[in-house]
């Protein structure tokens, strides 16, 4: 299969330098334009188009263009389920809603052009859609395994904890588990159910927990403090 073709060129803008990258792409219907942190403006350009279309393209989006190339972020290091992963947000002209890909741990988040939301704030949100599926499954697996009953599992945005359990046997759960490893996750979630049987902080309540994951106390460790 070939690859697309890449080049560079340069344009000026409000007396500003402007390098961008023309990929010509034989899958693209139309033309369209994107940021991303890695590459900076691309151009996707039809076979059909020619490269001078690409530059009056330009200027007509300039306005769009100057806002963001001064707004995209630095790639940072984020985690999900423990591992660092990588994520990246680009802005296209013709999206009208954020799609999120996540593949070999890199999360490609592609925006609508006039989306003020950055990429913190993105990857929250995917947090915690996953995060509802997620730790309500993996509460029922444990709770079956260690013979706990509970009544059900709530996802929170909570600041300080990062469990609770009620006195009625709801837990709620913070969703920013879902950035530390499993074994974390399930120490936690552990740690909610035993307060089913134990509601406090007691010796009876840290034995209970002891029986059921020895290696608690390194696994809590690992814990920071919520923000």
């Amino acid at each position: 299969m070939a690859k697309d073709r890449i080049r560079y060129a340069k344009l000026y803008i409000n007396d500003n330098e402007l390098t961008y990258q023309i990929r010509c792409s034989k899958k693209a219907k139309y033309l369209r334009l994107q940021i991303n942190p890695s590459s900076g403006l691309e151009v996707v350009l039809p076979q059909k188009c020619k490269i001078n279309e690409a530059e009056k393209f330009i200027f007509k989006k300039k306005e769009w263009i100057l806002k963001h190339l001064g707004t995209v972020p630095v790639k940072e290091e984020f985690t999900y389920l423990g591992d660092p992963i990588r994520v990246n947000q680009r802005y296209n002209l013709f999206s009208v809603k954020h799609k999120i890909i996540f593949n070999k741990n890199i999360l490609l988040i592609e925006s609508p052009s006039d989306s003020s939301e950055d990429l913190n704030f993105i990857y929250n949100g995917w947090l915690k859609h996953l995060a509802k599926s997620y730790l309500n499954e993996r509460t029922q697996v444990l709770a079956r395994r260690y013979n706990f009953n509970f009544t059900g599992v709530r996802i929170r945005n909570q600041r300080t904890r990062w469990g609770s359990c009620s006195t009625s046997g709801n837990i709620s759960l913070n969703y920013r588990l879902m950035k530390y490893r499993k074994e974390v996750i399930d120490y936690v979630i552990i740690h909610e159910l035993c307060h089913l049987k134990e509601l406090n902080h007691s010796k009876e309540f840290w034995k209970l927990v002891g029986q059921i994951i020895p290696g608690y106390k390194i696994l809590k460790k690992e814990l920071k403090a919520v923000i």
